[in-house]
């Protein structure tokens, strides 16, 4: 549904003076006016807040072009179950190095968004509390929102990069522009669990003032449960995510199909979402054929529908889905199929038949979790109107307890929470539900059969069962709820922003590219093998040139 408040985060702007410096590690950032001016005042404060939230969106900092392109290419292309068609084909290869200009943009938003944070922290340690109408709490509100902030950019870089310089309080790379990788992974993790920790006993489960977009206990809850994770500490781990479950704050969505719907923003499966408004960058001559820009700046339609560069999805990945899992037809089409949004068939034009262009995969599967008209794409103003990206679902919150829950031995928990997503999957919360097509369908005439809304609840198979024989046929040496899990995670979370990274935490990368992409079979025929170091990228070569610290001996293993 939609939201009356979205938090906007242009306004932001104004509390800042930009300051701009070469090198990356003289990381553009913003520094703040005269505290006597910024940190007396609850608005112009509140502008200072807002512009930490607006590096969410890379655009707003100038770092890349292309929105959040760098976030979903790292995000997905190493699974090979999404496939570039345009320039980034390297990623699926694992041909990256340490001076790729997406680690370099990535890691530098990262850091000019922590130094916004750091330099808010600092001022607020002075403000009074009657600055704020409603004194301490409204303070530690602020506060708390930072220290999350701070800590969600910590956990992209620690999972894109492993140990990373922590910069904290009052620091930026202006103050100091050389310190060290911490000694272990737990010590970074620590201090990300700190920020975490202070701000779930601040927050509240519903957004501050009601705008969609700030960070809340749940959102808190979730990462926190994620950083523990990582630190293989499961109990907590395991407590943190029983918390958000126990809250009812969040469900699953009856309808997969209703989860990626354009119109569908901070529904009650959405547990942390980027919300963005207009940025220059985000223009585009939008249509039902070339699908615009969409939120985050990248084109997610075919090759021949103008969507040059757009995610291939793999003819793997479209074909390993169990009869009568829906989740297929709501995440992807294929060759000769009809693309629900346009009424156009894939591969109209032949030109793009070919399995291969030059060194570009180009399997014609496309993604539809992203082939939308941009918001109001149809009204003259269509940029103007507030968009998102939901980055973490509650059904990520289930699959990541119920990983908890095997791993503590609480196996029966564990797989009555995968039928819980299953039966989602295979259209049973349908039943009952108004309306015969799914949400956003409904004025479609020519929407296919297959998405109408189950009449009556189905048979779904029983997932010990099925894995069991799944590990069997593919090779998979890890337990069968391991199994289970990576293979739900996969038909869940496709082209979103978690399978590769539980990919790599859980241990199951090179499991999961050797079983489902063996070496020269398939569609793929993958020609090169997979090493355990691709499951962290390198430091990016600016910061060993610029950071005094931090030199070659210091970079990632393999790199």
């Amino acid at each position: 549904m939609r939201k009356n408040k979205i938090l906007s985060v242009i306004g932001g702007l104004a509390a800042f003076i930009f300051t701009s410096c070469d090198g990356i590690f003289d990381v553009d950032y913003y520094t703040f006016l005269p505290e006597d001016y910024i940190f007396t005042n609850e608005s112009t404060i509140e502008e200072g807040l807002l512009g930490c939230y607006e590096l969410l969106y890379p655009n707003s900092f100038g770092g890349s072009s292309w929105g959040v392109r760098p976030h979903m290419m790292l995000a997905n292309l190493p699974t090979l179950d999404v496939q570039a068609s345009g320039w980034d084909f390297n990623y699926c290869k694992y041909e990256w190095t340490a001076s790729e200009s997406q680690f370099r943009y990535s890691w530098k938003c990262s850091y000019a968004a922590i130094s916004r944070i750091n330099s808010l922290l600092a001022g607020m340690e002075s403000v009074k509390e009657s600055v704020f109408k409603e004194g301490i709490k409204a303070k530690n509100e602020v506060i708390a929102q930072a220290r999350a902030l701070r800590a969600y950019n910590y956990i992209y870089l620690g999972k894109n990069f492993g140990r990373v310089p922590m910069l904290m309080t009052g620091e930026n790379y202006s103050t100091s522009p050389a310190k060290p990788r911490p000694k272990t992974d737990d010590e970074m993790w620590k201090l990300i669990i700190e920020d975490l920790e202070y701000a779930t006993g601040v927050l509240d489960w519903q957004p501050l003032n009601g705008q969609y977009g700030r960070i809340t206990k749940g959102m808190c809850l979730a990462y926190l449960a994620e950083a523990y994770m990582y630190n293989n500490d499961y109990d907590s781990a395991k407590q943190r995510l029983k918390q958000i479950i126990d809250s009812k704050t969040y469900e699953l969505l009856p309808c997969f199909a209703s989860v990626h719907d354009m119109g569908n923003y901070w529904s009650k499966e959405s547990v942390w979402e980027h919300s963005f408004y207009k940025f220059s960058t985000m223009t585009s001559s939008a249509s039902k054929l070339t699908d615009a820009l969409i939120q985050m700046g990248y084109r997610c339609a075919s090759m021949e529908h103008a969507g040059y560069g757009s995610f291939c999805l793999s003819w793997e990945f479209y074909n390993s889905f169990e009869p009568g899992d829906k989740r297929k037809q709501y995440s992807c089409v294929a060759l000769g199929e009809t693309n629900p949004y346009t009424g156009e068939a894939i591969g109209v034009d032949p030109a793009y038949n070919a399995e291969f262009v030059g060194t570009d995969h180009n399997p014609n599967v496309y993604t539809l979790k992203y082939w939308r008209e941009q918001h109001g794409a149809m009204k003259k103003d269509h940029n103007y109107n507030p968009c998102s990206l939901t980055m973490k679902r509650y059904a990520g919150v289930l699959l990541d307890y119920a990983e908890c829950c095997f791993r503590t031995n609480d196996e029966a928990t564990g797989w009555e929470i995968i039928k819980q997503i299953r039966n989602r999957a295979w259209g049973n919360l349908e039943t009952g539900m108004s309306g015969e097509y799914v949400f956003g369908f409904e004025d479609l005439s020519y929407v296919r059969d297959d998405y109408k809304l189950n009449k009556v609840k189905v048979e779904v198979p029983d997932a010990k069962s099925f894995y069991t024989r799944y590990k069997a046929e593919k090779g998979y040496t890890a337990d069968v709820w391991l199994v289970a899990l990576t293979i739900e995670r996969r038909h869940e979370f496709n082209i979103e922003f978690e399978l590769w990274y539980d990919l790599c935490r859980s241990g199951m990368a090179e499991q999961f590219i050797n079983c489902e992409y063996p070496m020269n079979e398939g569609w793929t025929k993958r020609d090169f093998p997979f090493y355990d170091y691709y499951m962290l990228f390198p430091i990016p070569t600016d910061e060993i040139l610029n950071n005094d610290l931090i030199n070659e001996e210091d970079q990632n293993p393999g790199y």
